[in-house]
């Protein structure tokens, strides 16, 4: 079944995803993204050493055939040598209004795509290869937490990727009923 951007967005706020949902053309963005209980969803981490700060945003932009998931990444930090607005961002990063984390302002907008529809497997691949790897991103390899096993795991990559696949779920689950 194809839906028009309009009949999308309607479904949305039906299933209340978000506190508002913003259009720009036949894109949605989720502002104030809530839980399936209605509660705001956490969507800021900040590194304990580092203070690296990330803010996680979540849109679906329909496309005449397929409806894409985008996860947009703000990344702030302490070095005031760049900020930047959201006159810089182009395109579709335009329609993500910049989460201001904490007390900095953005160093970094990334907007991550992949298709709605695909699986758990996909988006931890899509993380990975679009937003793990990048050379902004290595502080991630030191957000490490040890568990009372001793097992060590990446938590602010376990984060983002678990706020990610819920929402997507959230998303699918609101578009199939």
């Amino acid at each position: 079944m194809t839906l028009s951007v309009q009949q999308t967005k309607t479904q949305l706020e039906a299933a209340h995803v978000a506190g508002f949902i913003y259009q720009q053309d036949n894109l949605l963005v989720l502002q104030e993204p809530l839980t399936p209980e209605g509660k705001d969803q956490n969507v800021f981490i900040q590194h304990d050493e580092t203070a690296d700060q990330l803010g996680i945003q979540f849109g679906i932009k329909v496309v005449e055939e397929q409806i894409e998931l985008l996860i947009g990444i703000t990344h702030s930090n302490q070095d005031k040598s760049y900020e930047i607005g959201a006159g810089n961002l182009r395109g579709e990063q335009r329609a993500f209004n910049l989460l201001y984390a904490f007390y900095n302002y953005p160093k970094g907008f990334y907007l991550l795509r992949l298709p709605l529809m695909s699986d758990a497997e996909s988006l931890q691949d899509a993380l990975d290869s679009q937003l793990f790897q990048l050379e902004q991103m290595a502080f991630l390899n030191s957000a490490v937490k040890t568990n009372a096993l001793g097992e060590q795991s990446y938590w602010m990559k376990s984060f983002i990727v678990q706020q990610s696949l819920d929402m997507q779920q959230r998303l699918r689950a609101a578009l199939n009923d």
